[in-house]
């Protein structure tokens, strides 16, 4: 996607298109087939150990913690699914003290789609909230030792679509979205009676961000936001209109006193024990910075938003709210009263970052910074943030609870050296984590590899990034394979994590001897405001990162530590794009290439796809600059490729197959190497085990083929 393609211009002097080195191309048949991928298939295989231990990594399993803490701080419901399909999803109860894992029959069987976190009555009994089977939604009750359960089914008499966004922790209120034709309407629902009161109505394409509750039920903030439009990759076949409010405040054409998603982002604060429940209501145009999400605290004084910098992209008349540049956080009284302002560069984001209270004078939050995603605790009293002793790595998003006791906080984490678990850590911060589950014990004693920080001078800066080796290997390296990879996005983050997919492959490669460098570039998460804009400013999509990462493998053959016959690229989705871009703007630069999902035609992409994100990232539209969309399209420049290369594509990818089949066709009507792998029934991922290990096999036999063990005679770059 552009977040898949998510997750650099015409005006630089084409000079700078050729300072690259020469890639030693193997001497071998040209080969150029398209292959689709069904239930037979003659491909490369690896040998039987190899094999064995590619299936083991490809069962690796990712926690999920479903629930909050039960009241004496035993127990959470934590669900696992495995990692490359996110199939075979199993539901336990995990003792917090011991690390135990206890089957459940009732939580297996009831516990599929939940509005998150489930929530303890007491330490026996759950309650949560989700879609049933059938269409209604149900107010689910479990009792653990019993394992009984009872079903309340809520549903309207009228003929209305909608979804529940969030219910009180005592099941008393919940938030109901109805779709109602151009608008939404919000609506709180009160139970026993059902009553409902309409709290909001906005356009139909923006966002509410979940309700925040106060513990007892009684206070609930809701905030309208813009952040990114609902149904997002929904595929059309009806053009954007370049008059819509989306596109407009893409290319940054709208005053803020005319933007509909500025105008509508409010914060509204209700208290139920008050004859006049609506305390607080606050308008974003107050300030110009929009409302994200919120927090009360548990003793139901203070609120904690997020808050949204526009992007004040570099050419652009005007600010865009939809795709923001920047966030902060802001404690206030539930009555609106500003109480202080967190603008930590920690903080950031903006989007990769969020935070709760501990207690009335406590937050903590998670935030990605460079290739990590920790934990930090906040004082408001002495307004200090202070980071928790975690290792290199990433916690999950979603997943991590803090204890009632307010002294521990349970989270789900990996790292490229650390396969995915649960661990717990002391707030005060005095003690390591500690491990509490070992889900994947057996794919850490076969992951054979290792991680060192790395750092480049790149033209917009200094760049810091990890290479991961196999494990033994020499660092720096000597004259070593060596795989650039990109991820999706370009939004999304590039982070230190557990990862076997071909997709993102930094424990696949380097445990069959070829290492992966990881380092994010401009437009990414976690590197600072004006890093992540840089995509946008002046005319640099499709080429700013692309140049930062010319400089990066110049300096790696410099250094020696490998050549330009042992370089390689791969990465999908907008790493496909990369890779793409790349091999077709610096055809030598690389000795072998394997795009997969790729955006290759941005005329498509804006015409049925996320129309508004490349507006924003190219500042025009195809209609207004056709020669520089045709520029900003690997297809169209694919002629100029003498890459070898392996192409992956699913046939149901919403990025359109014909695209990559004929991308592939122009490399191989120059007689370069090229193969395509079309994967049947697939879409913008290759979610299935069997896929992953057909698709793993062909990766690593393609980079072993054409990454030269040792260096042959070229040309170093300037």
């Amino acid at each position: 996607m552009l977040i898949g393609f998510l997750r650099g211009g015409l005006g630089l002097a084409s000079t700078l298109l050729t300072l690259v080195g020469t890639a030693g191309v193997i001497s071998c048949p040209v080969a150029a087939e398209i292959i689709t991928i069904g239930n037979q298939n003659h491909l490369p295989q690896l040998s039987e150990a190899e094999q064995a231990k590619l299936d083991t990594l490809l069962s690796t399993r990712l926690p999920m913690i479903l629930s909050t803490i039960s009241p004496d701080g035993s127990t959470l419901v934590l669900a696992t699914v495995n990692r490359v399909s996110q199939e075979d999803w199993q539901v336990w109860f995990l003792d917090v003290a011991s690390g135990e894992l206890q089957q459940s029959l009732a939580l297996d069987n009831e516990v599929f789609s939940p509005v998150l976190p489930i929530q303890w009555l007491d330490n026996t009994v759950l309650r949560f909230v989700q879609e049933s089977l059938f269409g209604p939604w149900d107010i689910v009750t479990l009792n653990r030792q019993t394992e009984i359960v009872s079903h309340t089914a809520i549903y309207p008499s009228l003929p209305e679509e909608g979804e529940v966004l969030g219910v009180s922790p005592d099941f008393s209120k919940f938030v109901i979205r109805v779709f109602e034709g151009d608008e939404d309407v919000v609506y709180l629902v009160f139970l026993p009676s059902l009553d409902r009161l309409e709290v909001a109505r906005f356009p139909d394409g923006m966002e509410i961000e979940p309700p925040a509750w106060s513990e007892t039920g009684d206070r609930v903030a809701l905030v309208m936001s813009s952040v990114e439009e609902r149904r997002l990759y929904d595929r059309t076949p009806v053009s954007p209109n370049l008059a819509n409010p989306v596109i407009q405040d893409a290319l940054g054409r709208t005053p803020p006193e005319d933007n509909v998603f500025l105008q509508r982002s409010t914060l509204k604060v209700y208290d139920f024990t008050q004859a006049e429940p609506l305390q607080f209501e606050g308008h974003a145009e107050d300030s110009g910075d929009l409302f994200g999400q919120t927090a009360i605290s548990p003793d139901g004084q203070r609120l904690l938003v997020k808050r949204y910098k526009p992007a004040r992209v570099s050419g652009r008349q005007h600010p865009s709210y939809l795709f923001p540049q920047q966030s902060y956080y802001q404690v206030y009284t539930l009555q609106g009263d500003l109480l202080q302002t967190l603008d930590s560069p920690i903080l950031q984001g903006p989007l990769e970052n969020g935070g709760d209270f501990v207690d009335a004078d406590t937050a903590i939050f998670f935030a990605t910074v460079g290739t990590n995603r920790h934990l930090y605790v906040y004082d408001l009293a002495t307004q200090q943030m202070r980071s928790l002793p975690l290792p290199a790595g990433v916690v999950d998003y979603d997943a991590w609870e803090v204890t009632p006791d307010g002294e521990t906080v349970i989270y789900a984490f990996s790292s490229v050296n650390q396969p995915p678990e649960v661990f717990k850590i002391a707030l005060d911060g005095q003690s390591p984590p500690q491990q509490l589950t070992d889900l994947n014990a057996e794919i850490a004693k076969i992951n054979q590899v290792q991680v060192n920080p790395v750092q480049f001078d790149t033209r917009n800066g200094p760049r810091e990034g990890i290479l991961v080796q196999p494990q033994g290997a020499a660092f720096p390296p000597q004259a070593a394979p060596l795989v650039f990879w990109q991820q999706g996005g370009p939004g999304i983050s590039m982070v230190n994590e557990f990862a076997v997919e071909v997709e993102m492959p930094l424990n696949l490669l380097p445990n069959f001897g070829l290492s992966v460098l990881l380092t994010p570039l401009a437009g990414r998460e976690g590197l600072g405001p004006e890093a992540y804009r840089l995509h946008a400013d002046g005319s640099n999509f499709g080429q700013v990162d692309i140049l930062e990462g010319v400089d990066i493998l110049n300096q790696v053959v410099r250094r020696g530590w490998s050549s330009f016959s042992q370089l390689g690229l791969t990465g999908c989705s907008y790493g496909g794009y990369y890779t793409s871009q790349m091999i077709a703007r610096f055809p030598r630069l690389v000795a072998a290439a394997n795009p997969q999902c790729s955006l290759l035609d941005a005329f498509t992409e804006w015409q049925l796809g996320y129309s508004s994100l490349l507006s924003y990232l190219v500042g025009q539209t195809p209609m207004e600059d056709p020669q520089r969309y045709a520029y900003l399209s690997p297809l169209y420049n694919a002629a100029a490729i003498r890459t070898p290369t392996l192409v992956f594509h699913g046939s149901e990818d919403f990025l359109q197959v014909d695209m990559a089949r004929n991308f592939h066709d122009i490399i191989a009507d120059n007689e370069v190497p090229v193969m395509m792998y079309e994967f049947q029934g697939v879409g913008h991922s290759l979610l299935s085990v069997d896929n992953q290990h057909l698709a793993a096999q062909l990766q690593i036999d393609f980079f072993r083929r054409y990454l030269r063990q040792q260096p042959s005679a070229h040309r170093q770059a300037d």
